[in-house]
Order: structure tokens, then sequence, then C-alpha cells
């Protein structure tokens, strides 16, 4: 019961965070729950879709098919919030005077809703997909009834609401002349993490250049793995040892809705924002033009019972190199490391090649994300 209780309670989280968000974005505009509710659903469709196919999506683009997925999963996010803060800097006072006419029909909603739908679509794809494979990995070991599968879940699931439900009426507490440019500005915090997210996901594939691979160190403060962390995570992208082209699309991203929401809504001259913003994006979109080295042969470890084998690696230290998960279990496993920088999901008879390096000397731990407590291991740079 613990375990699913944490597992749904950290993913749901994520997700319900951007839920608590969009609301409050959203707040008195017509039909906003419907094409949120939708969003959900859709989402949660998908999740369950997209567990049923994760061993052909791992092996797709030569095994870097989910680092390509969600990449282009929060690509499409950022736009769709992008969208979002660029119609609400031109129409929140329009939207803000409607508001305060008591039952008037609020009209001007309709095409920000319809992306912001789409967002929390993509919250719970990419967040739900993860549950379906860890609950029916429980199932299948034998090692829960499904009572207390149900109970756990459903418990994470009231505590990930509440904690959502608590930002939004934190938000919606804010006064109405400034709750547009509050949940504006936090959107545009939320988007540009997902960018840097994006970059530092293609990166651990090897298909774009790092930039540095740990500009600094701050997981003595927050780290990744715990519920501080993950909330960081999901409101703006926080990462305790962030990759220098991590940070780099994440400035620009930032700058480059912050100059274009202030375009739209007339606050500065637009001759110079659009240069600001066209410096920004042409920071951002640099790295795609470099070609990323090329790790050199793998190096091996393999989920067998729940377990890795071998549980302790040796890798030359300042050098890149490949780590090959393999997976001989009959139930999914996620293998992750907060050291490292890296998750990666490992389906059933499957395999996952992850990039990383160059490291430091020093030991690096890395576990099973799904059975933590048997699979754990130690990789050591010398």
């Amino acid at each position: 019961m613990l375990a699913s209780l944490i597992v749904v309670f950290r993913e749901a989280l994520e997700a319900g965070l951007i839920v608590g968000i969009v609301l409050a974005a959203t707040q008195g505009v017509a039909a906003r729950l419907r094409w949120i509710s939708a969003g959900l659903a859709a989402g949660a469709a998908g999740a369950a879709l997209l567990a049923v196919f994760a061993g052909a999506l791992s092996d797709a683009f030569d095994g870097a098919g989910q680092e390509v997925f969600t990449a282009s999963v929060l690509a499409v996010a950022v736009v769709m919030l992008g969208w979002h803060v660029t119609w609400m800097s031109a129409h929140a006072r329009e939207l803000a005077a409607q508001m305060r006419a008591v039952g008037q029909d609020v009209k001007l909603g309709r095409r920000s809703l319809a992306a912001l739908s789409i967002v929390v679509g993509l919250a719970v794809l990419r967040e739900g997909a993860e549950v379906v494979l860890f609950l029916f990995g429980i199932a299948a070991g034998g090692g829960q009834t499904a009572a207390s599968m149900a109970a756990g879940g459903l418990a994470g699931l009231v505590l990930a609401a509440g904690a959502s439900f608590a930002l939004y009426r934190g938000l919606t507490a804010i006064p109405l002349h400034r709750l547009f440019a509050v949940t504006n500005w936090l959107i545009i915090v939320l988007a540009a993490g997902m960018a840097g997210e994006a970059a530092a996901i293609l990166h651990a594939a090897d298909l774009i250049p790092g930039w540095g691979e740990q500009l600094w160190n701050t997981s003595f403060l927050v780290e990744d793995g715990g519920i501080a962390g993950r909330t960081l995570h999901a409101l703006a992208g926080y990462s305790a040892r962030p990759c220098g082209v991590q940070v780099a699309t994440w400035l620009a991203t930032f700058v480059a809705l912050a100059t274009l929401s202030r375009i739209v809504g007339g606050r500065r001259p637009a001759g110079r924002t659009a240069r600001a913003s066209a410096a920004a994006v042409m920071v951002s979109t640099i790295f795609l033009m470099a070609a990323p080295a090329r790790a050199a042969e793998p190096v091996t470890v393999m989920f067998k019972q729940h377990r890795f084998y071998p549980d302790h690696l040796v890798v030359p230290a300042g050098q890149r190199f490949k780590l090959e998960v393999s997976n001989t279990d009959d139930t999914a496993d996620e293998f992750e490391s907060t050291d490292l920088n890296r998750e990666k999901l490992v389906a059933p008879g499957g395999k996952a090649v992850l990039t990383i390096g160059p490291l430091d000397a020093g030991t690096y731990h890395f576990f099973g994300d799904f059975h933590s407590d048997t699979a754990q291991g130690v990789l050591e740079a010398k």
C-alpha cells in the first residue's frame, strides 16, 4: 500500500500542480471545467495506451524513443503555454472587466482554454504512464493485494489533489486586478521549465550537446527526489544538477515569452523587445546546430528479479560513455539516479541506452524506481 501511495502521490502531484495553475489562470471563464476535464480524460486514456506500447516506444529512434517522445510532449506544452501567455496579455483587461459584470457570459476564454486543455492532457499523459506501469508491475508480481494497491493509489491521489487545490486557492486569493499578471508569470516559468527539461532529456539521449554536465549542485539545499524538489521541478523545471543546455534553454524561453508578453500587452516599445526576444530564441536554437559528441562502447547492467546485475560498475572518469540497461523481468522498471540526473523507463524484456558523462572521479548511486528497496547500485568513476 505504501509503495503505491508514494508513487501515485509523487506523479499525480506533478500533474496536479499544473492543473491548479491552469484553474487559477482561467478563473471566471465560461466552460473552463469542461475543457479542463476533457484534457484530464484524454491524458489518462493516452497514459494507459502509452503504457501498453512502452516497449515499442523504447526501441524507436535507436533506443531514444522515450526521450524523443517526452521532449516532443514538452515542446507541444511549451507552445500551448506560450499561446496562452500571448492571448492573455492581449485580453486580460477585457476579461477582467467582463468578470466584474455579474451574470455576463464570458466569451473571450475559448481559444486560451483550448491551449490549456492540451497542456493538462499532456501533463496527465506524461505522469500517468509511469503510474499505470508501476501499478501493473506490482499486480503482475503479486506483491500486494488489489485492495491495498487501490487504497494506496487512492490515498496518493487524494493527497496530490489536496496539495494542488491548496495552490489553486492560494492563487485565487490574489486580488482580481493582479491575478492575471501573477498566473501569466507562473505560466511563463512553467513553460521555461518544460523547455529546459526537454533540452536536458535530448542531451541525455546524446541527441544534442550538453554545454557542461553539471553547472552546479544544489542537492544539499533541495534534493531532486524529495517532495520539495519534485514540486519545484513541476513548477519551474528545477534540477539540482543542471547541464548547460538546460539552463540556456530555460533562460531563452523565459526571456522570449516575457518579452513577447510585453509586446502584445503594449507595455514596451516593440522594436527593442523584438530584438531581445529574437536574441533569446537564437540562444535556444544554437544547440540544435551543433553536433553532439558521441559516446564510446556501452557499459551494461541488467534488471533481474528486481535487482541490478552487476550492482557495482566502474567507468573511466572524464569520458562520456553509454550505459545499456536491460530488463529480464516480466514487469517494467525505471533506471533512475539523482546523482547522474538520469531516469529511463525499461519495459519488460526490453533495454534502454543512456549517455552519461564526462564524470568527475567519485561514486554515483542509481536505483530502480519501481523496486527501490531491492534494486540499488553504484557507479564508480576513476
